[in-house]
Parts: structure tokens; C-alpha cells; sequence
């Protein structure tokens, strides 16, 4: 209780602006001598601060209070199959400086300390402008990882497995690092500063290299027993023989992902048909989109089937979850309309009719930024400042 009284306090504190010890008292119905003890505690450990006199129509004035959003930092990293993102930012989750670079492919210890070498150039860029500890570090990836532990237990387009990264990156940098998985984390941050703002019930559909899925029920994320809950993308769908990065066959990732969406392309110029793309290496999911919306049929059919296949994994979080709102993230949500189109038809289809009422399917509104963002959200939710618990089981 102590410590939701805290939250509390302090969270008016910090959208209040400056407020006095009354005004505490009086919104949060808490009695006075718990706020002046709680005040008391926060201005000691440095996260409120008196910043003057306020005006009254008699009596003592006011001492007004404001937070302070300098009171420590945290750190956001999104390692994802290519680039790793890193961002620091306030207590507040304003972010300071990000800065990325391309996801090393060594093993994962040393891309560990590669990664925590760019953390420790950012900190050290913001000194001596902003001198503050860091209080905690999100990492989110694309994998299985059970955030009890730190650990990612598996992520097929890493090649990792069983690799501790949080003790790895809590040993260099000397704070308490925790760990998620990517869709969850961009669930959390449409949730909380996107296009499902507000929304309780939600899943995100996260397709880029790989897919997988977020779901918060009552506005928490549901982790599973062993925290890996979501990988719609390693269900297998019948009829399908294709290998999958994972080692099993036939899973709905294989034809609903960036890479699917290449092969697809790939495989009809091998067949012969005109594409404006044949002849062109190392194309991706961007190439693609720009070829469709230049009038490329095979680019064309291609993003369609993708969207069909991927209307197809809405159906099943629609039928099992039931949510408020799909949300398509990852990086072929950039894709757009001529995605979209086909996935919400496809959905329509294959969805229960009741579980479908009432259901919005978007696109992500942070786009890029989502994971990101919520592995910021992570670090600050386990501040000890953050009073909005959505992570933890």
C-alpha cells in the first residue's frame, strides 16, 4: 500500500507541474501527514524538489513542489535482425540522444558488449550537460524470452539461444537490465502512446523479418506461463512444407513475413513473369512495396498474398483473444493499404462472427519507433518512478 501511495504522489507530481502538499492531500484523498512523509522521502532520494512559494488568499502560502525529470536515466535498446537501436532518455521517458547500429553477427556475448559499448558512447555524449545514474535498461528483440530471467530463450533470425541478456549487459553497465520480446514491447507503446491509446484489450500483429504477436488483456501484457505467449508466427499451418528458421516445418511465418513476401517475388521472375524487379539483387520488402505501387503485378500479388496470409494470423488472435483493436506493426506495416486491404478481408473471412464485432484493424501509428519506444517504456516502468504497470505478469 506504501508503495501505491508513493506511485500516486508522485505521479500527480509529475503531470500536476508544480503543486503544493495540500493539493496532494486533497486529489489523491490521502491524509496529510502520509503526503508530507511521502513528500519527504521523494525530495530525499532526489526525485521531487521544493521550487517556491505558491499564492493564497490567507494564511501560510504554499512551498510548491515539481518533479524532477534529471533524477536518473534509462535506457531503451531494440536489437533487431539487422540494426540495433539504442535510446536514452529522461525520467520521464523523454527521450535525450538514440543512436543505432548494424546488429553484430558474432556471438551473442560479444555482440553483447558491442551493443553495451554504444550505450556507454551515448551516456557519456550527454556529460556533463546531463550527469544522472541509470536506473534501469529495457532490451526488446524478436525472440521467446522469459522476462523473469533475462534470458532469450530463442530467436530464430539472431541465431540465438539460451543467452543470458541481462546479466550479460547488466555486468558492463552496471544497472538492472530487463528483457521482452519485441511485439509485446511495440504493444505496450500503441497502448500507451499510439494508435490504441487507452485501449485495454489489444494485439499487435508484429511482421517484419519474422512474426509474432502482443497481447495486453485489461491493459497488461499477457506473458504466458514461461512468458511465451505470441509466437503465432512458429504455429503451424497445415499443408505448408516449408522449412522454417525455428528448425520446424510448415510455420505460418514461412508465409506470412518479409521473407516470404521475397521469396514470393523471387520465385515468379525464376518462372519467367515480367517484373520490373528481375534482375535486381538483394531486394526487400521496401523494394517490393515501391514496385507495387509503381504498377508491378508480380510485386503486387505478392503484398496481396502476403496480406491474406497475415489476415489469416488476425483471425486466430481475433477468435482467441477477442480484442478491441489489431494493430499491424513491424516493418512491413509501412506497406500500408495495399497490406492492410487484403488482411482485414482475409480476417473478415476467417474470423468468428461475434469475436469480430466491434473489432478496429489499424496500422501502427509509431511506426519505427515502437519497439524502441517500448523497450523505453520497459526501463521506465521498472524505475521506481513509473507508476503505470503494464509489463509485469
Amino acid at each position: 500500500m506504501r508503495e501505491v501511495n508513493r506511485s500516486l504522489v508522485l505521479d500527480l507530481v509529475k503531470a500536476g507541474g508544480r503543486v503544493s502538499r495540500a493539493s496532494i492531500a486533497r486529489q489523491t484523498t490521502l491524509a496529510k501527514p502520509t503526503v508530507s512523509a511521502i513528500v519527504d522521502e521523494l525530495i530525499a532520494d532526489g526525485l521531487i524538489a521544493e521550487v517556491g512559494v505558491g499564492v493564497t488568499a490567507g494564511g501560510r502560502p504554499p512551498i510548491l513542489l515539481q518533479y524532477n525529470a534529471r533524477s536518473h536515466l534509462v535506457v531503451g535498446v531494440h536489437i533487431g535482425a539487422r540494426r540495433t537501436s539504442v535510446a536514452v532518455a529522461d525520467a520521464t521517458g523523454v527521450e535525450l540522444v538514440r543512436g543505432d547500429l548494424a546488429t553484430p553477427t558474432c556471438e551473442p556475448d560479444d555482440a553483447l558488449g558491442l551493443v553495451a559499448e554504444r550505450i556507454t558512447d551515448l551516456l557519456t555524449g550527454l556529460r556533463p550537460a546531463v550527469i544522472a545514474p541509470v536506473a534501469a535498461v529495457g532490451v526488446v528483440l524478436p525472440g521467446l524470452t522469459d522476462f523473469h530471467t533475462g534470458v532469450c530463450l530463442l530467436a530464430p533470425n539472431l541465431g540465438w539461444r539460451d543467452v543470458a541478456i541481462g546479466d550479460g549487459l547488466s555486468e558492463r553497465l552496471g544497472a538492472p537490465v530487463y528483457v521482452h520480446n519485441a511485439g509485446q514491447a511495440a504493444a505496450v507503446a500503441e497502448n500507451l502512446e499510439g494508435v490504441g491509446a487507452g485501449i485495454g484489450d489489444l494485439a499487435l500483429l508484429y511482421a517484419g523479418t519474422g512474426l509474432s504477436a502482443g497481447v495486453l488483456t485489461g491493459g497488461r501484457v499477457f506473458h504466458g506461463t514461461g512468458g511465451t505467449a505470441g509466437e503465432i508466427g512458429h504455429c503451424v499451418l497445415p499443408g505448408n512444407d516449408l522449412p522454417c528458421t525455428c528448425g520446424k516445418v510448415g510455420c505460418l511465418e514461412t508465409v506470412a513475413s518479409g521473407r516470404a513476401l521475397v521469396r514470393t517475388v523471387r520465385r515468379a521472375i525464376e518462372d519467367g513473369r515480367p517484373s520490373m524487379l528481375a534482375g535486381r539483387v538483394g531486394i526487400d520488402g521496401r523494394d517490393i512495396a515501391a514496385a507495387a505501387a509503381g504498377g508491378d503485378r508480380v510485386a503486387a500479388e505478392a503484398v496481396a498474398e502476403l496480406g491474406r496470409n497475415l489476415g489469416l494470423a488476425a483471425s486466430w488472435l481475433i477468435n482467441a483473444y477477442n480484442p478491441a483493436m489489431v494493430v499491424l506493426g513491424g516493418g512491413l506495416a509501412a506497406i500500408g493499404e495495399p497490406l492492410l486491404g487484403p488482411l482485414r478481408a482475409a480476417a473478415a473471412e476467417c474470423g468468428l462472427g461475434p469475436a469480430l464485432r466491434g473489432v478496429e484493424i489499424c496500422r501502427s501509428k509509431l511506426g519505427a519507433d515502437a519497439e524502441l519506444r517500448g523497450a523505453v517504456l520497459l526501463a521506465l516502468q521498472h524505475s521506481e518512478t513509473y507508476y503505470r504497470i503494464v509489463f509485469r505478469a
